[in-house]
């Protein structure tokens, strides 16, 4: 059993080697807009209408963005790495989204 899976972990398919990188540096890429241009738009249902967010709950957003990438980040990484990332990743999310979603509720959010 070993020895599968010692092959396995050195033939990597091109999706795994090539485009797995790009999808925690895309939310990395968007976090990063995010905090730069300060506003961050989204649609939140079905219909047509948008809801843009202002400081400083855009830059809560992108912080929220990139430590999703750093979490993703940590399924492709191994050892003590991959816990740091997981953890930070994951602290950084739960934070930012608990803040941003306590903000939405006491009704306290920045809208556009």
């Amino acid at each position: 059993m070993t020895s599968t899976t010692t092959m396995n972990e050195g033939k990597k398919s091109f999706v795994i080697r090539y485009l797995g990188p790009l999808v925690p540096l895309g939310l990395a890429a968007c976090g990063v807009w995010v905090l730069l241009s300060g506003t961050y738009t989204y649609r939140p249902g079905r219909t047509g209408s948008t809801v843009t967010l202002l400081p400083p709950d855009s830059y809560l957003a992108g912080l929220f963005f990139i430590s999703l990438g750093v979490l993703i980040t940590a399924f492709g990484v191994s050892g003590r790495k991959e816990r740091w990332f997981f953890w930070g990743g994951l602290s950084g999310a739960l934070l930012s989204l608990i803040v941003e979603g306590a903000r939405q509720i006491l009704r306290m959010a920045v809208y556009g």
